[in-house]
């Protein structure tokens, strides 16, 4: 028989020779500089994305409350949160004018910065204001952080979160909404 054309010594394996082995070494240089990279993002990432707080002061003691002098309803606006994100304002309890509004730009916003200009006008400074918010039962807690934030966008410097009173359950039945 004829062979095929192989060229000598390499048809017939002989015991002597084998392959040789790479080394099972993995270079993690690359994975030191993208670990480094990583724990650089996140810092950073945590450094901007601070929860952002708002400071509300209450007073250290009851006494304190009881020495403080009557409000004058000329300085005051009442805040009523009811439900369905509907909010209701007044001057007077005596002689309540209601109004109701949302919480948009031209609702409680445009409805503190009038009454900022009527304390002005009156007694010579904005900052004589004083809001009293009250939350009905069934107001969110979305509406109260919603009026606080309203408070911080006019520069409302003395406002106070108060319990309603039975006055103000009144004022709200007459204004046609469900006090609780």
């Amino acid at each position: 028989m004829a062979e095929m054309n192989v060229p000598e010594g390499k048809g017939k394996k002989k015991g002597g020779q084998r392959s040789k082995k790479q080394s099972t070494r993995v270079d993690l240089t690359a994975m030191v500089d993208l670990g480094f990279l990583l724990i650089t993002f996140f810092m950073l990432a945590t450094t901007f994305n601070k929860p952002k707080t708002m400071e509300v002061n209450m007073p250290d003691k009851l006494e304190d409350l009881k020495k403080q002098p009557p409000l004058k309803a000329s300085k005051s606006l009442s805040v009523l949160l009811g439900e369905r994100d509907k909010v209701y304002t007044y001057q007077d309890p005596e002689k309540p004018v209601v109004d109701s509004t949302d919480f948009s730009r031209d609702g409680i916003r445009a409805i503190i910065l009038r009454r900022q200009q009527e304390v002005a006008a009156q007694w010579g400074n904005k900052d004589e204001l004083v809001v009293l918010i009250k939350s009905m039962p069934k107001a969110r807690y979305k509406n109260l952080v919603d009026i606080l934030d309203e408070m911080a966008i006019t520069g409302t410097k003395r406002y106070a979160i108060v319990e309603p009173d039975n006055n103000d359950k009144g004022i709200m039945r007459a204004a046609g909404a469900s006090e609780q």
